[in-house]
């Protein structure tokens, strides 16, 4: 019986092969590639799977890590001293500023890599985002302004057409495409 990253990788395979339509909108042309948090560590383990099928697809991967968004943003930020001593003062932040600048700086990593119609930008450690903002707005932030095609590796469970991020958040509804082991 295969592993749930092997199964995942096939239910990968056969949407990375399908035609790529110009036609949808940037929401749509996003795929959440959704498992168990539980195998985070074997589905690291596996990316290169995932870029070879890519590749064996003809299609073009690029990968983006948002792991040192928030550290980039609070190193930056001229009262972190002050949101060290009082964390609860930098909930009006993230909101507001944070969630530019998560937007900001997805949209900077994209462009400095560049994308075409047949890319595929693979988005990894979306939960080191977690409990900071919303994945759903920072998606809805840059929806358009790639080409090509958005995965997003998602720790989480999908029901029903709503997300959730390591399953403790209510969920959200997107127009994102599921794939499912």
């Amino acid at each position: 019986m295969a592993s749930k990253v092997d199964q995942l990788l096939t239910a990968y395979e056969l949407v990375v092969n399908e035609p790529w339509s110009n036609a949808l909108s940037g929401q749509e042309r996003v795929w959440f590639l959704v498992y168990d948090p539980a195998e985070q560590r074997k589905v690291d383990l596996r990316i290169g799977d995932f870029e070879m099928a890519t590749k064996k697809a003809g299609k073009r991967w690029i990968t983006i890590s948002l792991k040192k968004c928030f550290p980039i943003w609070m190193a930056s930020h001229d009262y972190k001293e002050e949101y060290f001593n009082d964390p609860e003062t930098l909930v009006d932040q993230l909101e507001s500023e944070f969630k530019k600048f998560a937007i900001t700086f997805l949209i900077e990593e994209i462009n400095k890599q560049g994308t075409d119609d047949k890319t595929l930008i693979a988005v990894r450690d979306i939960s080191a985002l977690f409990g900071f903002n919303r994945m759903s707005d920072i998606l809805n932030g840059c929806a358009n302004s790639f080409k090509g095609r958005m995965l997003i590796f998602f720790p989480g469970e999908y029901d029903k057409n709503q997300y959730r991020l390591l399953d403790a958040r209510d969920g959200w509804s997107y127009l994102a495409r599921p794939i499912t082991a």
